[in-house]
């Protein structure tokens, strides 16, 4: 260990749902049943990378790496407008957008923000939890976002 595999995702809103279907197989192949949390954090990543991170010409790419303390996600996005990176924020009780970043702070161990070169942000966020030893690794599409 550690194992790692990723999936690029074009920009379109059944890529949402791809996301959180890749994780969920990803995590079953690891030997891991109790995903609720990786598959919704990833689910809010996804949905924010679409919403915010990805022009409609690009999409986004989401990586799993099996650690030896955990879990670690990550959404990596493909923007090249400057702007400032994310940060979770009080949502307005009415809104019903705004809660992405709040839950994947809620749920995960730790989680950021770094700048993606040449453009766009990876959001990433660690899970601990308890892998087998041997974790399987699935394969993996590599594209750039």
């Amino acid at each position: 260990m550690p194992v790692a595999t990723q999936t690029f995702f074009d920009h379109r809103p059944e890529s949402v749902k791809a996301a959180r279907d890749f994780t969920t197989r990803t995590l079953r192949d690891w030997g891991l049943d109790d995903t609720g949390d990786i598959r919704l954090v990833v689910s809010e990543l996804a949905t924010n990378a679409l919403s915010h991170g990805s022009e409609r010409h690009r999409g986004f790419l989401v990586r799993l790496e099996a650690q030896t303390d955990g879990v670690r996600l990550e959404v990596h996005d493909s923007r090249d407008a400057l702007q400032p990176l994310p940060d979770p924020a009080e949502p307005d009780p009415a809104a019903e957008t705004g809660r992405g970043l709040v839950i994947a702070a809620a749920l995960a161990a730790r989680w950021g923000v770094t700048p993606r070169q040449p453009s766009g942000k990876i959001v990433w966020s660690h899970f601990p939890t308890a892998l087998p030893a041997t974790p399987v690794q699935v394969s993996q599409e590599v594209r750039t976002c």
